[in-house]
């Protein structure tokens, strides 16, 4: 009887054991199920979901799994990231209350507007006045993978006309780019063709952001100068022209490397990419990605540029001038002679001061050596400030190893004339001035490989004619806007009042005129770099 019992007892408590298990697998069926709905709407939010079109889609479940491959969306075509330069707070350069920002988005928008017309997909970094970090416009075309990204920004400062700036290592497909496009504004129109150029307006190894951070053929627009009526007037007259002709060379540089749009060219697009130099990362979209020849591109080249020619120049006046900056000055510190002598011979591509911005143009007069110019480029490298040093033939030929160290350090070389005439050019025929720029020249180029196109007249003495002469020599004239006794090897001004003298004088747009045979220079040089730029003044090369 007890043992029947016992077993009805076990028998029920199995049912009981039975039941909780079923009840609790209901329970754990049911959160899981909530789980999954929750996941799933979460991820409806964030994920495109297969439909019933076929469009390219990302399943909840290849997600949740991971057991599939994802599916990547097919790229059709020719994909363009446009990028109108600054933005938001940032209004990029201005002149009497035209902003470089505004002009930029115009014209991304009117590029952009031609290549949708040709089917062709268009990524904007901005559409409206948004200010973007570099860094933001970089990512937007990089994650689009665009084919191309075309950055448009205007110029200002002493100059006129278009340019266009690529990486220091840029490809082919790059170079192809950058001059298809300088082609092609300059088949609408240009007041000057400044042509394609490599790095950066300091240093033609360096590199601006945007050309070195897409991990595509990149290339910066600087459509004219925004202080230049000509360069405005053409950029307003020409937008929709200017439009077009970006948008044809676009799209004719990726048919010469990709064919009939397709994209069939693979080889080209795994080479192609102007990426940071130096960075580490295994993914392709760093490091340097050029062939051999890259070094060879960044060299020092100097630079061509083209000057509106001056005709009858016999017809000038010929009296000779000494320029000095004089002793008066204005609210900025900038000397009133300066000043006024820049408006007056400006139009001859002359120098007496630079744009009215915190800069210091540094320039050195290279007559013979002293045994300074060693101590100045070791300084110079050690504050990694660049300058401009103006050699005469005389010294070139004497001194070729520290020329090129010059050139190789990245540093302007202009042209201080062939003989240095006491008496100045203003004293020698046309022929012979002429002959006084172009001698030296010709030696620098075939020595060094290096173009000059900034000249200094021997002591400061010049004329209308002379200006003239040198302006059709396609130079630019660089005089100064400081200069103090220096020259002097046997009575050097002491250290003190000297480095006192040179930063109470500081004013924008500096140029600082300093002899390099000067032991006193030589030796307070890295404490003028440092009061500049602790005054806020960027100490650079005048170009």
């Amino acid at each position: 009887m007890s043992t029947r019992r016992e077993r009805e007892r076990r028998k029920k408590l199995k049912r009981i054991r039975n039941a909780i298990s079923a009840a609790f697998c209901v329970l754990v069926l049911l959160l899981v199920l909530g789980i999954v709905n929750l996941l799933t709407g979460v991820l409806e939010k964030h994920l495109p979901i297969i439909d019933g079109n076929g469009d390219y889609t990302i399943s909840i479940l290849e997600k949740l799994s991971g057991d599939k491959e994802e599916k990547e969306p097919d790229k059709k075509g020719l994909t363009v990231c446009i990028d109108a330069g600054h933005g938001g707070k940032d209004n990029g350069s201005d002149y009497k209350n035209r902003y470089e920002k505004d002009d930029t988005l115009a014209m991304a928008l009117a590029v952009q507007s031609y290549l949708q017309e040709k089917d062709v997909n268009v990524i904007m970094t901005r559409s409206d006045d948004t200010f973007l970090k570099l860094s933001e416009r970089c990512d937007i075309a990089n994650e689009a993978e665009a084919d191309y990204y075309v950055s448009l920004h205007r110029n200002t400062g002493e100059g006129y006309g278009v340019e266009t700036w690529v990486y220091s290592g840029a490809n082919e497909e790059t170079m192809g780019l950058a001059g298809n496009i300088q082609q092609g504004l300059a088949g609408v129109g240009v007041q000057r063709d400044r042509d394609v150029k490599k790095g950066t307006q300091k240093s033609s190894s360096k590199d601006y952001y945007v050309n070195s951070h897409s991990h595509m053929p990149s290339c910066i627009i600087e459509m004219g100068f925004m202080n230049n009526a000509k360069d405005n007037q053409l950029f307003d007259d020409n937008k929709e022209a200017y439009a077009a002709a970006i948008g044809d060379a676009i799209i004719a540089t990726y048919k010469t490397y990709h064919g009939d749009g397709t994209g069939g060219n693979t080889e080209a697009d795994t080479s192609i990419g102007d990426t940071t130099t130096g960075d580490t990362d295994t993914d392709g979209t760093s490091g340097s990605t050029e062939d051999s020849t890259a070094t060879e591109d960044t060299k020092n080249v100097g630079e061509v540029i083209t000057n509106q020619q001056i005709a009858n120049v016999e017809a000038l006046d010929g009296t000779c001038q000494n320029w000095g900056q004089g002793v008066n000055f204005d609210e900025e510190n900038r000397p009133i002679g300066a000043v006024s002598y820049q408006e007056k011979y400006g139009d001859y591509q002359a120098n007496f001061i630079g744009a009215d911005e915190k800069k210091i143009y540094l320039t050195f007069d290279e007559g013979y050596e002293y045994g300074c110019t060693p101590q100045i480029l070791d300084t110079l490298k050690e504050k990694g400030v660049k300058a401009t040093f103006f050699v005469t033939e005389p010294y070139a030929k004497a001194q070729p190893e520290l020329v090129q160290r010059m050139i190789d350090e990245g540093h302007e070389i202009g042209n201080h004339s062939v003989t240095h005439p006491s008496e100045g050019l203003p004293s020698q025929s046309l022929e012979q001035q002429k002959n006084e720029v172009m001698e030296n020249h010709q030696y620098i180029k075939d020595n060094f490989g290096y173009d000059m196109h900034l000249f200094r007249f021997p002591a400061g003495k010049f004329s209308d004619r002379s200006l003239a002469v040198v302006n059709n020599c396609n130079y630019k004239s660089v005089f100064w806007s400081f200069a103090y006794k220096d020259y002097d090897v046997n009575n050097q001004p002491g250290e003190s009042e000297a480095l006192q003298k040179l930063k109470d004088r500081m004013h924008p747009g500096a140029i600082y005129l300093l002899h390099a045979e000067s032991t006193t220079n030589t030796a307070i040089l890295g404490r003028f770099i440092d009061a500049a730029q602790a005054a806020g003044y960027e100490v650079v090369a005048f170009q």
